[in-house]
């Protein structure tokens, strides 16, 4: 495995789960100077950030508010970033109890969750050339489709910008008929997919998309119904492990931080779990779903996203 120093790192949803875990084990890499933990809820980033320290016994945590669900707030917040050597957009969810439900910028509360904050403080560091090395979009394989959970493989006639727009907005009539993982195997679909493209313009980075794999702890399921969430949290998850569909936390974390230090894991590219599996070796997922390797589509994806970015 090819590694390289990575000094100053930001993580999205960095308060708790995975994204916590991740910035854990990112302190004890050399060179790791210090790591951004952009958090929605200061109250919570603070308490994170305190337990971090603790846990590790490095003052390198800084907290940054920012609510990826809000473009507003990624705005307000990137603006004063310095440059990073690497960011994890790992923030998202299953769109809670309306995944549908769209906010100021027109996009349903699932994409806006899991995507459009992520491609309003990627662009801009881009942009601003304050991205220095790496990029990593925290995927699943829902967005391939995965029937252990329940996810359709997502399903367009032509793969146009109007199909995804109505993804992303919410009024595709088909997509209201799916159940909350297919839809967030979608939106997780379209944001693997806008990488994918936004990696051919920056031929010196590595900007891609690593799924954790089935992972417990994570709190995915922490703005769903409290009966959802209390299925999914004590019942489901633990069960997962059992059934040999889901790894610990620590593991889920550790392929993530592990893709960020390994570039042979190519730019532009999906990796996770094998064929019919939810944890287990990285694996190219356009392997398993050829559009996910289609520039069209990828172009296709990027263009519809576009058209709600900068509504705020």
């Amino acid at each position: 495995m090819a590694q390289q120093l990575l000094s100053t790192v930001l993580i999205t949803g960095a308060n708790a789960g995975i994204g916590k875990e991740i910035a854990r084990q990112l302190a004890y890499k050399d060179g790791v100077k210090t790591i951004y933990l952009a958090c929605r809820n200061e109250s919570k980033a603070l308490t994170a950030q305190q337990d971090l320290e603790n846990s590790t016994g490095k003052r390198i945590f800084k907290v940054v508010i920012m609510d990826v669900s809000d473009e507003g707030s990624v705005q307000a917040a990137v603006k004063n970033l310095p440059a990073m050597d690497g960011i994890v957009m790992n923030a998202g969810g299953m769109g809670g109890a309306s995944p549908l439900k769209t906010n100021r910028e027109g996009v349903t509360y699932v994409f806006a969750q899991n995507v459009l904050g992520h491609v309003v403080l990627l662009e801009e560091l881009l942009r601003t050339d304050r991205l220095k090395n790496v990029a990593i979009f925290v995927g699943s394989e829902a967005a391939r489709g995965a029937n252990i959970m329940g996810a359709k493989r997502p399903s367009f006639k032509a793969s146009s910008v109007e199909e995804f727009v109505e993804v992303i907005n919410g009024k595709d009539p088909q997509r209201k008929k799916l159940n909350t993982v297919s839809m967030y195997g979608e939106v997780k679909y379209l944001g693997a997919l806008w990488i994918s493209a936004l990696a051919r313009q920056y031929p010196g980075l590595r900007l891609l998309t690593v799924s954790p794999g089935g992972t417990q702890g994570t709190n995915a399921a922490k703005d769903m119904p409290p009966v959802v969430s209390f299925i999914m949290d004590k019942i489901f998850m633990p069960m997962s492990g059992v059934l040999g569909i889901a790894h610990s936390l620590e593991k889920g974390a550790q392929q993530i931080v592990d893709a960020l230090y390994n570039s042979a894991l190519k730019s532009g590219e999906f990796y996770g779990a094998p064929d019919g599996k939810t944890i287990g070796p990285l694996t190219l997922q356009s392997t398993l779903f050829a559009d996910l390797a289609s520039e069209r589509v990828q172009n296709n994806a990027a263009s519809a996203i576009h058209q709600f970015v900068g509504l705020a």
